[in-house]
């Protein structure tokens, strides 16, 4: 297998986004993932390559387990071994997810804006908030490893059950197991190397760096998440509806894209209302502005200089060095 076939998982550019596209903290504690934010430890080829082709998990009745390599090391341990190496609470049931289980599926209809299609052929870009959306990508592309990212399946849903509403029904780990034993492109270099660190073994010094995959804005142009000509700056979030059809919408903004909300999902109607009061209030705050008044004084006698009045002293200004850029 050549090294065109292998793919650095992911990193979840958290403290970047958080403020643009409402990423709550509880998002990823919740899922059992928030030692993975920001997580930029190296990644390298001959381990995660070794590990991946080498995995496999047998989900036996009393006591599942998972076997693979570290380099040329055979290991075999416990599948909540395993969970406490990749820091996921070994909790809920280990058995395959069924087709399309219920609570999964008013899940997904819950953060589509009630999109009628099967889990099967549901799609990641139909997630309406922009924060759980950006948490799908990041499951699908570092977790779970997939070459699709553009559909979803259970294995995101249940991760997002746990993440939205604390439901524990799911084993975690068993899904990543399961997707780490199937046939396919190789990911997983973040879990194979915290899966090295847990077992105290020494990275080989001649093993080669992969480049880590960053989910930033170039990524997110690429996901359709945001326009095309978006920056860091100015993003336009593309949010798109059951019926199909998309609305561009700048970010940020908090009244409308709130983790916290106790919808998961916008109706057209009331996205466009919102906006209309947005934007009668920009207008009607631009309208009421304070007018700006310069009050600094030249002296026609004194060649190049400025006087300021009597009573103004430079913190009437502000202290303009207090801000720092956003991060």
């Amino acid at each position: 297998m050549g090294l065109l076939m292998l793919h650095p998982s992911h990193v979840m550019i958290f403290r970047q986004m958080q403020g643009y596209w409402m990423i709550s903290s509880p998002l990823s504690t919740g899922g059992g993932l928030a030692t993975y934010v920001g997580d930029e430890r190296g990644q390298y080829y001959r381990l995660t390559k070794v590990f991946v082709e080498s995995f496999k998990f047998h989900n036996t009745e009393y006591e599942p387990t998972v076997a693979f390599k570290i380099y040329d090391i055979p290991v075999t341990m416990k599948l909540e071994e395993f969970c406490r190496a990749l820091g996921i609470a070994p909790v809920g049931t280990a058995r395959r997810i069924d087709d399309n289980p219920r609570d999964l599926l008013e899940l997904y209809r819950g953060i589509t804006g009630d999109d009628c299609r099967t889990i099967q052929r549901g799609k990641i870009r139909n997630i309406q908030l922009p924060a759980i959306k950006y948490f799908a990508y990041y499951i699908a592309t570092s977790i779970l490893g997939r070459e699709n990212t553009s559909n979803i399946s259970s294995y995101h849903l249940a991760f997002l059950n746990v993440a939205l509403l604390g439901e524990t029904s799911y084993h975690l780990g068993s899904l990543i197991a399961r997707r780490l034993s199937s046939r396919g492109p190789i990911f997983g270099g973040t879990i194979a190397l915290r899966i090295l660190t847990h077992l105290e073994i020494p990275l080989d010094s001649n093993d080669v760096p992969l480049t880590p995959r960053r989910l930033d804005i170039a990524a997110m142009k690429s996901h359709h998440f945001v326009t095309t000509d978006s920056t860091i700056d100015n993003m336009v979030y593309r949010m798109l509806f059951a019926d199909g059809n998309e609305k561009e919408i700048p970010l940020p903004q908090p009244g409308l894209f709130n983790i916290d909300r106790q919808s998961w999902s916008l109706t057209k109607e009331a996205v466009e209302e919102h906006m209309k009061i947005q934007e009668f209030h920009q207008q009607h705050d631009s309208e009421n502005a304070e007018p700006y008044y310069d009050y600094t004084v030249t002296h026609p006698d004194v060649s190049s200089s400025t006087y300021m009045e009597p009573g103004r002293s430079s913190s009437y200004y502000g202290d303009t060095t207090s801000w720092g850029p956003w991060e």
